[in-house]
């Protein structure tokens, strides 16, 4: 979430007299002020002589009185924040007095502020009647960067007067400056810098107009607590802003189809308030973080995403991979926690029946697969919620049900069938991305687990693939789909077990071991992790595509 607040500050220009500083390199001082930061924030007898060795107490006293008198320190020798800033920057205040051209801006972000300090030659005509009381007074004792190169650096020490009101000869400017202040959320920083242009001295009273320098500034706010103080007001006319989810809850209808997917929305408000920093009118909240209102807007929101993504990539798909979709859609986002349901199978046909071409990419793979889907499959699937657990499975069958909560070395051991394996072939186009490739090593170290010495095997996709990484975690060089398969690549996943004696076997996979999750760092393989459906059938050599079968002949690598 971001912002970018503006507003037009006015400049003033008047000629005064004054008590100046300006920032000169002083590094003894600057090495007494970090030597009292090292003892209590303090500048004491013994702090000067640490300092400076060889001072006497006499001549340590009076540092301290020069300290006192250039604000570096308060009465009693502690650290001021001028003598802070003289520790970090090896800068003190050098002091004079005379006339000078201030050019003033004031607003509750940057204070009361000189921008710019022109020296001027006093005269003696007396134009006393001309003088007026200033419209901005300029802090005291605070130190100000110029912005007319950026980098020299003073101070208003006092502006002394005889009747106790601080005045000065008001002059005409055409500077103008406006204050630029971004709010980013996410990265919780706020930066706010000044530009503009103003009259830059050329010498004989003449001027010129100059872009001001500005280095940008952090007022230091807590973003997060400004959210939630603009939930009554500025936001509340768009949704429920959510402190603990740092969201906006909102209403399905009125959301734009690329807030469907990214869960961000742009906000025109009206006016805003910082509490102490001002109003700003007119401004645009980008990336707002968003979700639903209401169940009912979870529901309609999981079902549009769903739908687009059916539209925008038409093909057959299985149950098991619409369930995955589905899952895919929603876990992990806003929508999750409002538990959407994905329709029955044939409440999805229902629903395509107006859409031949939909229709038949979701009823053919379930009424042509060679593996029946079990009936729990063609249920619902509630997001978040753990599938039923089967009585039983067929022989044959390995079902592990959405959320089923089970460990790489449970699906590891009833997968293996007690058998012994030499080598192990995980055949999926997608081992890549690093949440896969820690599922992976979960799978091999459980498959170790079970036979010290096996050899895994991996097929897999080019696209994206690391296939070095892959290596790291097996220990056997990978292969691509397109070396293996040519042109004629498999959709499906397999697992094939090759024992050391006796004939080996494979499992044609609904879904991926590597797509399993796990909830904990450090997770090792007898830890529960979070699955997707997984339905395995045990298929022979004779069910497999050649180059599979080849492999569990010993003739493939």
């Amino acid at each position: 979430m971001r912002v970018v607040l503006t507003t037009e500050i006015p400049v003033s220009r008047v000629a005064v007299f004054a008590e100046m500083a300006w920032m000169e390199r002083r590094p003894e001082l600057g090495l007494l002020c970090r030597a009292a930061r090292e003892h209590g924030n303090r500048i004491t007898t013994a702090v000067v002589q640490s300092a400076l060795p060889g001072l006497p107490d006499a001549g340590a006293n009076n540092v301290i009185a020069w300290c006192k008198m250039l604000g570096l320190c308060d009465g009693r020798g502690g650290l001021t924040a001028l003598g802070e800033d003289v520790a970090d920057a090896d800068e003190a205040p050098v002091p004079e007095q005379g006339v000078y051209g201030l050019w003033l801006a004031q607003h509750p972000v940057l204070g009361r502020r000189v921008l710019a300090v022109e020296r001027l030659a006093s005269n003696r005509d007396q134009r006393f009647e001309s003088i007026e009381p200033l419209a901005v007074e300029p802090d005291r004792g605070k130190v100000f960067r110029s912005v007319l190169d950026g980098k020299g650096r003073f101070m208003v020490r006092d502006l002394p007067t005889n009747h106790g009101q601080p005045g000065g000869l008001i002059g005409d400017t055409r500077a103008t400056c406006r204050l630029r202040w971004t709010l980013d959320f996410d990265q919780a920083r706020d930066q706010w810098q000044l530009d503009g242009m103003i009259e830059a001295p050329q010498g004989n009273g003449k001027h010129a107009m100059r872009p001001m320098q500005h280095e940008p500034e952090s007022d230091g706010l807590d973003l997060w607590n400004l959210a939630s103080t603009w939930a009554t007001g500025a936001l509340s006319a768009f949704g429920r802003w959510q402190a603990n989810e740092r969201r906006l809850a909102v209403a399905f209808d009125g959301l734009a189809e690329g807030e469907l997917n990214t869960f961000r929305k742009t906000l025109a408000l009206r006016r805003v308030e910082i509490p102490g920093k001002g109003v700003y009118e007119n401004v645009t909240l980008e990336d707002v973080p968003v979700g639903p209102a209401s169940a009912q807007d979870a529901q309609r929101w999981a079902m549009a995403r769903f739908d687009r993504h059916l539209s925008a990539k038409p093909g057959y798909r299985s149950r098991a991979e619409v369930r995955e979709q589905f899952a895919q859609l929603t876990e992990d986002t806003p929508l999750e926690t409002f538990a959407p349901t994905l329709p029955a199978h044939d409440d999805l046909l229902s629903q395509a029946s107006k859409d031949p071409e939909r229709f038949w990419s979701l009823a053919a793979p379930v009424d042509l697969s060679p593996f029946p889907a079990a009936s729990d499959d063609l249920g619902p699937l509630r997001i978040g919620s753990p599938a039923p657990i089967a009585a039983s499975e067929p022989a044959g069958v390995v079902r592990i049900p959405y959320r089923g909560g089970w460990s790489m070395r449970k699906l590891v051991d009833r997968l293996l069938s007690g058998v012994a394996p030499r080598r192990v072939l995980l055949c999926d186009r997608y081992v890549r991305g690093d949440d896969n490739l820690d599922a992976l090593k979960l799978l091999v170290t459980a498959l170790r687990a079970a036979a010290p010495n096996v050899t895994v095997d991996v097929w897999t996709g080019e696209e994206d693939a690391d296939f070095k990484k892959v290596q790291a975690i097996t220990g056997a060089s990978p292969r691509s789909y397109r070396e293996v398969f040519g042109r004629s690549l498999p959709h499906d996943r397999y697992l094939l077990v090759l024992p050391g004696q006796g004939q080996g076997f494979g499992w044609h996979m609904s879904n991926s071991p590597i797509h399993a999750r796990a909830d904990v760092k450090g997770a090792g393989p007898e830890t529960p992790l979070r699955w997707k459906d997984l339905a395995a059938t045990r298929v022979s050599a004779d069910e497999l595509e050649p180059a599979l079968r080849q492999w569990l002949a010993g003739g493939g690598r």
